[in-house]
């Protein structure tokens, strides 16, 4: 069997020649590989003949500052005559040794990206930070913004590990099986698979690392030692399900807060109502200072105390 190093040397000698024809153009500012066809000193996925083949072309090309809009590809259409007419397809195929090779061209504009209003998703900063290989970078400008909008994006995680630990509460038991009871166990499972992804978001941001595409993120749970093999089987386990079975929903619910447990993530009942507490301030217009609901003598909100204004 040809391992995944040799075939991934093949699909580069068979991309030679594109990649070539794409960097030789001077509109271009950076020319990436990305994801499986990268070789990273991080990057730990898996070529294979399944794998597409990913380049990201950046291009310099004037952009006006009222010209951008919230999607990119709203930005492009105002560009359309600005844009060399060399630029290709997303998706085709190429021949390869074990038959043909779809290669998907991301392309991306760099005054665009660079941006401060251009915020990047996890995905997005892991698939460059992490899982892309320059070829091509004029001056470092590309490398230099990647940086800048991966340290934005782990700021951003930080603040949505509280967000996490908010729904792990709810999804884990509560809000699972009050689905299973409203409209049948299949959707409380689908609750609980959710809040196993939430645990997973949590221990990528807890370990201080870009959440991935979803396809790669339970192989790099592993790969990179941020779950024992114990706490990988305890994943597993919540994997699997009989979706019809309220008994099994119960069962993965056990084997999730188990799973949180070996993580430091406590679930009894004081815990769960602090971490609930802490979140909804900070959705509180007033924070600590909001209005209180009172049933007694009479219902009605009653005012804080200490007022907002002095």
């Amino acid at each position: 069997m040809t391992s995944t190093t040799e075939l991934r040397a093949q699909a580069r000698r068979c991309a030679s020649n594109l990649i070539a024809e794409l960097g030789k153009n001077p509109e271009v500012q950076a020319l990436y590989v990305l994801s499986s066809s990268a070789d990273t000193s991080e990057n730990v996925t898996v070529f294979g003949e399944d794998s597409d083949f990913d380049l990201s072309v950046v291009l310099d090309v004037p952009l006006r500052s009222d010209e951008w809009r919230p999607k990119p590809e709203q930005t492009y259409h105002l560009l359309a005559d600005r844009l060399p007419d060399w630029v290709p397809e997303f998706s085709f195929y190429l021949p390869v040794p074990w038959g043909r090779m779809e290669v998907n061209v991301h392309q991306l504009v760099y005054q665009y990206e660079a941006d401060v209003r251009t915020v990047w998703n996890s995905d997005k900063c892991d698939a460059y930070a992490n899982k892309g290989e320059p070829l091509l970078d004029r001056a470092g400008r590309f490398g230099d913004l990647i940086a800048l909008k991966t340290r934005e994006q782990q700021h951003l995680q930080q603040q949505q590990r509280l967000h996490l630990l908010n729904r792990i509460t709810w999804d884990s038991r509560e809000i699972a099986l009050k689905q299973a009871r409203r409209v049948g166990p299949p959707s409380g499972h689908v609750v609980l698979s959710m809040a196993l992804d939430e645990v997973i978001d949590w221990i990528y941001i807890t370990c201080s690392r870009l959440v991935p595409n979803r396809k790669w993120k339970l192989f790099q749970l592993r790969e990179l030692g941020m779950i024992t093999e114990v706490q990988e089987q305890l994943v597993l386990r919540v994997l699997t399900c009989d979706p019809h079975s309220m008994a099994d929903l119960g069962r993965r619910i056990d084997d999730l807060e188990q799973l949180c447990a070996s993580l430091g993530i406590v679930l009894d009942q004081q815990n769960t109502q602090s971490v609930r507490r802490t979140y909804q301030l900070s959705k509180q217009l007033l924070g600590e200072r909001a209005a209180t609901y009172r049933d007694s003598p009479a219902p009605s909100l009653v005012p804080h105390p200490s007022p907002v204004h002095a």
